[in-house]
């Protein structure tokens, strides 16, 4: 689980929580929340708790580069993006 290696990297560099809360710009019950694997964190928390423990390359591995390669001719045949209908009001 997720939370409870950042608890454990957290624990062996021998940092509170709270300190990790502040830098982050959390509130302590929040990053309890973090290592606990609580569902309602937001994304982002995760990721600047990742990032502050020193594995900014690992978190910047899960998303592949863009691929400058890719042409004009590529780009147009992707799909059209269709918008969604407005609703009609009745007056």
């Amino acid at each position: 689980m997720l939370g409870s290696r950042i608890r454990d990297t957290r624990l062996s560099r021998n940092i509170s929580q709270a300190h990790v809360a502040s830098v982050v710009g959390v509130s302590l019950p929040t990053y309890r929340k973090i290592e606990f694997g609580a569902g309602t964190i937001e994304f982002r928390h995760v990721v600047r708790t990742l990032a502050f423990l020193g594995y900014a390359e690992a978190i910047a591995g899960l998303v592949p580069p863009v691929d400058p390669a890719m042409t004009m001719k590529q780009l147009l045949a992707l799909p059209e993006r269709k918008r969604a209908s407005t609703a009609k009001h009745k007056a």
